[in-house]
């Protein structure tokens, strides 16, 4: 039995020219972090006596399949065709924050599984080939539109810089003073408004968006943007300079996913800013689940009393990328 633990992803700056449809074209830098926060999947071979199935799978639903063609997650399915061996296999999920909500989840659940699988077979990828190895899963064999920030934060943790182009992609940690970490955590408010997305629907919205050539300008705006931002964390810049440089590429956003009319986007925004919000922004390709309010500690309660959030989640970056925390053959 192995049990693996995987971070989630918080995005920084960067986002939206992590898809290929935009870094193959045009070099692009993406700064984001894996949270302090998990999913953790536990993994077995099944016990012979369980002769009805060869799969059994409990995340938010429960599977049991004979073939694997058979089972419906397509993470689940497309990682044991290609990593399972064949085994007989039974897989258990739990997460410490919803999925469908932004921060990655389906990624992370992705990257432990091929942890896992990999693991079982006594093979160890390293943090790069792990990441790879989901984006490939996630790209070429589930056909997901979706980038390669996500998968880089759960395999890393941490504080990530990728760098991508058309020669491929180059994740490293990137290296902040604790001091500074801590300031930005502090600075930093997450909120829920328990509105549940397909990443997929958002994401091709944004593709969609990155393929018309009416948008370049605006792509170039937000790749400048966030360029910038990144070189202002590198220079320890204080928040409000943080928080100005991250509401240009969320206006930018909000026009090219079409979150600029979302009325519960922009209540949240316009409620949260009045409230002392610097900047205040949904976290992922956008339509909902979690936000994150750039504001100093002293106002965090005053944002918190001011809208009808319920979940509110302190932002703190880890340490460590995917993992396993137990093994027993």
């Amino acid at each position: 039995m192995l049990i693996s633990r995987t971070p989630y992803r918080f995005s920084l700056f960067g986002g939206g020219l992590d898809y290929p449809e935009w870094f193959k074209y045009n070099p692009s830098r993406i700064l984001c972090a894996g949270l302090d926060y998990y999913c953790y999947q536990t993994l077995r071979e099944l016990p012979p006596f369980f002769s009805d199935y060869r799969y059994r799978i409990c995340y938010s639903d429960v599977e049991m399949a004979s073939q694997i063609d058979d089972i419906r997650h397509p993470s689940v399915r497309e990682a044991f065709r290609k990593y399972g061996d064949n085994k007989r296999l039974e897989l258990t999920h739990v997460g410490d924050l919803p999925a469908k909500s932004g921060i990655g989840s389906s990624s992370s659940f992705t990257v432990g599984l091929i942890l896992s699988l990999c693991a079982m077979n006594g093979q160890f990828l390293g943090r790069s080939k792990l990441a790879e190895a989901a984006i490939d899963l996630e790209q070429n064999y589930m056909k997901e539109k979706v980038g390669i920030q996500d998968q880089c934060a759960a395999a890393f943790g941490g504080l990530i810089s990728i760098e991508a182009d058309k020669e491929g992609i180059r994740p490293r940690r990137f290296i902040a003073k604790p001091e500074y970490l801590n300031y930005i955590q502090s600075s930093l408010l997450m909120g829920f408004d328990g509105i549940d997305r397909f990443s997929q629907k958002a994401s091709s919205k944004f593709i969609k968006s990155i393929r018309q050539d009416t948008n370049q300008s605006l792509l170039y705006e937000l790749e400048s943007a966030s360029s910038a931002g990144i070189d202002s964390f590198g220079s320890e810049k204080e928040i409000d300079q943080l928080a100005e440089l991250t509401r240009v590429t969320r206006d930018i956003k909000l026009q090219l996913n079409g979150d600029s009319t979302n009325n519960n986007t922009k209540e949240i925004i316009e409620t949260t800013e009045a409230a002392g919000s610097l900047c205040t922004r949904v976290i992922g390709a956008g339509g909902g689940g979690f936000f994150v309010c750039w504001a100093p500690p002293s106002r965090h309660q005053r944002i918190k009393d001011s809208i009808n959030i319920k979940t509110w989640v302190d932002v703190r970056f880890g340490k460590s990328g995917s993992q396993l925390i137990f093994s027993e053959s």
